[in-house]
């Protein structure tokens, strides 16, 4: 499959890569140029389409994924280029491999990525059952966290809530988890649990958090 083969509304993965971590973005094509590329819909926060590339360190990389219609298998473009456009006062990205019509390579599941929170929130038992929580960390698979009460037990639904800024916006999270872990620790009683609604605004969050661990590792090496 070439990128140019890609169709209107067809659903496609963009793949933000920094250093050793990704993060991927679930979009739709709007269409394909032979002088521009590939059209995806952005993604949109707060009212804002969020450019990924702005500011975003020299290391960030970009691939494109999507599930190839004629052999049902997932297929990539690697080090494609992404830039934020505006077309009639609408904002898009514009993805391009570094040779327009390349062909995909077959792709495999990138490994779970977490990114470090370390924020307090709140967890809540679909019986209402709820308690203060300290989150972890989470990534778009799982989710983290240490409470002081044993509430929940494993196969367990419960909605975390937590906030956080990352990348200089302001985060208000909700995720719905499946525990499948739960054990006493010092700190008090250790939970992990299974995503099972994953959003944008989540990726988003995840997306920016991993930039802004990028970054600071970056300038503590540099001072050091």
């Amino acid at each position: 499959m070439t990128i140019d083969q890609l169709t209107a509304d067809q659903e496609v993965t963009l793949e933000v890569l920094i250093g050793g971590s990704s993060f991927e973005i679930k979009t739709e094509v709007v269409g394909t140029n032979d002088n521009t590329g590939v059209l995806l819909k952005p993604y949109v926060y707060n009212g804002m389409v969020v450019d990924f590339t702005a500011g975003s360190p020299k290391s960030m990389r970009f691939n494109l994924h999507c599930i190839d219609p004629l052999s049902g298998g997932r297929v990539v473009w690697k080090n494609v280029l992404v830039k934020l456009v505006n077309y009639r006062d609408v904002g898009y990205y514009v993805v391009d491999s570094k040779n327009f019509g390349t062909i995909a390579a077959s792709s495999e599941r990138r490994v779970d990525e977490r990114v470090n929170v370390h924020r307090p929130g709140s967890a809540t038992k679909d019986d209402l059952k709820r308690m203060s929580v300290s989150v972890i960390d989470i990534s778009d698979a799982g989710i983290s966290f240490i409470g002081n009460q044993n509430l929940f037990t494993i196969g367990d639904l419960v909605e975390v809530n937590f906030a956080d800024t990352a990348n200089d916006s302001d985060f208000s999270l909700r995720v719905t988890a499946k525990i499948n872990r739960a054990e006493v620790i010092k700190e008090g009683i250790f939970f992990a649990g299974m995503i099972q609604d994953k959003d944008n605004k989540l990726l988003a969050y995840l997306c920016f958090k991993g930039i802004d661990e990028r970054t600071n590792n970056f300038l503590n090496n540099e001072e050091n």
